[in-house]
């Protein structure tokens, strides 16, 4: 078999993950009609999904989490910088040639591993034990700023190219 049946949770949870992104972005945007709101929502929303115990609901739902490389739960700033999302698009090639680590999971020093302790009925448990800390803040501010260069970036292109 060319692809682990780990490869084939991760591309499920992705497409699960997306489809909720996406459903966010859809509502947001069809109560502010406003994409530029949408995007500063949606976009801190994708990067910190994960935040949650290594977690999004995807791989909850496929039993696997972001772990560090010593196969503990990553904290939630190695969970924020993986999913930089102007890479995305590139990984999505990158993952065929190496389909257990993505170029986030190099940069951010994790992988995907199995994990079936945790499941979608404990999300509310984890929530309220949850306490807010340095990494998750990071994460926030830096999935806001992100997206604020980012756009920016691509206002410069749209602006060099209808001149």
């Amino acid at each position: 078999m060319l692809f682990s049946e780990l490869f084939w949770k991760r591309i499920k949870a992705v497409i699960i993950d997306y489809l909720i992104m996406i459903l966010i972005g859809v509502l947001v945007y069809e109560m502010t009609f406003n994409i530029f709101i949408s995007c500063f929502i949606c976009y801190p929303l994708a990067i910190n999904k994960d935040f949650l115990n290594g977690k999004s609901i995807g791989k909850r739902i496929f039993g696997i989490q972001v772990q560090d490389l010593s196969n503990f739960k990553a904290n939630e700033w190695k969970s924020s910088l993986r999913n930089i999302l102007f890479i995305i698009p590139i990984e999505f090639f990158v993952i065929i040639l190496n389909p257990k680590r993505r170029i986030g999971d190099h940069i951010a020093r994790t992988k995907i591993g199995d994990e079936n302790t945790f499941n979608l009925k404990s999300i509310q448990t984890e929530l309220k034990e949850y306490r807010i800390n340095k990494e998750l803040i990071f994460g926030v501010i830096f999935g806001i700023l992100n997206i604020y260069l980012l756009l920016s970036f691509y206002g410069q292109i749209s602006s060099l190219l209808t001149k």
